[in-house]
């Protein structure tokens, strides 16, 4: 893509942060920099799946010079998020604070493009310098596809999300999928949430095997004693509610 091309689409999409602004009122990105880029970037597709804010927004809480609503919290002189990083980390440099907000607002700014039509013209040129703007993305790829015994065709894949697969199923790096649906008792459900969403959108986990797995009678509240504890059948709602929702959202392609 030439630089006049890629310059009108990253006005575009910057343009969608300055009309979506930073909802007013007390709201929380949920990312530290002690978590990692990788937990950081799921955090925040956790919290977009789930309606706390959307992808345009985010994208202008991490852009310096962007506009706040007036109000409680979220003033106009709010600091973003590698402003307030500079202030509070003592252990890591400002280059590496401003790499890891752009690795992010790259991330962000990929699903605002996506969602306004823009990405369908990455080219390999692109692929090669990288992703160090805010809206320079590959093309995202075509679901794959697999047969149910009926014979019709079922999305395997949408929106990035491994939705169907069970135990002895491929994954994207050749290996069998496994038993394990990767939640621990004794983490918490924001945790156990993370976790799963990593595993999904790298193959490794289907949302439905999960769900049948985390399911009423199902073999996870048997083993956690669920029946007997009201605080652990709330913990395990909480995954399948979690779930469901980036499911519908990946069926109806508005997952981002």
């Amino acid at each position: 893509m030439d630089s006049s091309r890629r310059w009108q689409r990253n006005s575009v999409v910057l343009e969608q942060a300055r009309v979506n602004m930073w909802p007013a009122g007390e709201h929380h990105l949920g990312v530290h920099w002690m978590s990692g880029l990788e937990w950081n970037k799921a955090e925040l597709d956790r919290r977009i799946a789930a309606g706390e804010f959307s992808a345009a927004q985010c994208l202008s809480r991490l852009t310096d010079g962007m506009p706040n609503f007036h109000g409680p919290i979220n003033g106009p002189g709010r600091p973003t998020l590698a402003t307030k990083w500079k202030q509070r980390v003592s252990d890591a440099s400002a280059e590496d604070i401003d790499a890891h907000v752009a690795a992010l607002r790259e991330h962000v700014a990929r699903q605002v493009a996506q969602r306004l039509g823009l990405l369908h013209d990455g080219d390999a040129a692109t692929k090669k310098r990288g992703a160090d703007d805010a809206a320079r993305s590959a093309p995202t790829p075509a679901p794959k596809r697999a047969r149910t015994q009926g014979g019709e065709a079922a999305a395997t894949w949408a929106c990035g999300l491994r939705i169907q697969g069970k135990p002895g199923d491929p994954t994207p790096s050749g290996q069998p999928l496994t038993t394990k649906i990767f939640v621990a008792k004794a983490n918490s459900v924001q945790k156990n949430q993370q976790e799963q969403l990593a595993r999904i959108k790298k193959g490794e986990l289907s949302v439905d095997y999960a769900l049948s797995c985390m399911r009423d009678g199902g073999p996870l509240r048997r083993n956690w004693g669920a029946a007997a504890d009201a605080a652990v059948r709330q913990h395990i709602d909480a995954l399948c509610k979690f779930l469901r929702e980036i499911k519908e959202q990946a069926r109806a392609g508005t997952y981002a």
